[in-house]
């Protein structure tokens, strides 16, 4: 794997051969306290914060101090059929273990649609607490994050195909850049990177390549930043969503003023 999050490949036409750089994408398996408990697909840049980020995001964890180590491996893959991929073992501590216990046996109830069955119903969309009133930011602060969004891309600049996150702090200035072939990946990955420097969310504003899904919504809430904006539209879900928990849903489209969903 590149460290770079792509690999050069070659592709043909009728005008010869040619090389292109491709987006990465490998199978991630993440155990807790070796007890298996997600597989994911992933660019492997910043896999450590995605680890982070993901477990706050499943509930895993409220705090890094939760976290006593994180090993991760890449595997080869030397059994038939499996590629390359990369396996990471979270350590909880004996409070946070036994939180994540309970929320394993709750995904057992669930199919490969994602939604199947009360347990797996009520896991999908878990009661959090509506967030407290926080301004968003002014348009202009808006339109200028999403002039200056392209700039970050460091792997989208290179093969493009990957989505992008970007954090701001409460008064709009940037802090934290992620880019991952998922969006969800990519939102996880962000919130990691703050809570790996033990950088407060809260308040905080974050803006995406992607359209927003309720998934995005409930990320975001747990990490009680202020606002959640994108540059592609929201779903309906979405919106009800961001409306139920008090978080500022904001559209920024190529040609027009953003649209505020509340």
């Amino acid at each position: 794997m590149n460290k770079s999050g792509t690999q050069q490949l070659h592709y043909t036409n009728e005008l010869g051969q040619h090389q292109i750089d491709l987006v990465e994408e490998v199978p991630i398996a993440i155990s807790v306290n070796d007890l298996n408990y997600a597989v994911i697909l992933i660019t492997p840049v910043d896999i450590e914060a995605f680890v982070i980020g993901f477990a706050h995001s499943e509930g895993l964890i409220e705090h890094t101090n939760e976290i006593l180590d994180i090993d991760i491996e890449t595997d080869s893959g030397q059994q038939e059929g499996v590629p390359t991929h990369i396996t990471a073992n979270l350590k909880l501590t004996g409070r946070a273990q036994h939180r994540s216990s309970s929320i394993m046996r709750q995904r057992k109830g669930a199919s490969g649609c994602g939604l199947c069955g009360i347990e797996a119903i009520e896991q999908s969309f878990p009661c959090l607490a509506p967030l407290s009133p926080t301004p968003t930011l002014t348009d202009e602060q808006w339109n200028t994050a999403k002039e200056q969004f392209s700039n970050h891309q460091l792997v989208g600049g290179i093969s493009g195909a990957i989505h992008g996150a970007m954090l701001m702090d409460p008064q709009g200035s940037f802090l934290y850049f992620a880019e991952d072939i998922g969006r969800h990946n990519a939102l996880d990955k962000l919130i990691g990177k703050a809570l790996s420097t033990s950088s407060s969310l809260k308040g905080c504003h974050i803006l995406m390549s992607s359209r927003c899904s309720t998934e995005l919504i409930l990320k975001a809430v747990r990490g009680q930043v202020a606002s959640l904006g994108h540059l592609a539209s929201p779903s309906t879900l979405a919106v009800a969503q961001a409306k139920q928990y008090g978080l500022h849903l904001i559209h920024i489209p190529r040609r027009a003023t953003p649209r505020h969903y509340n």
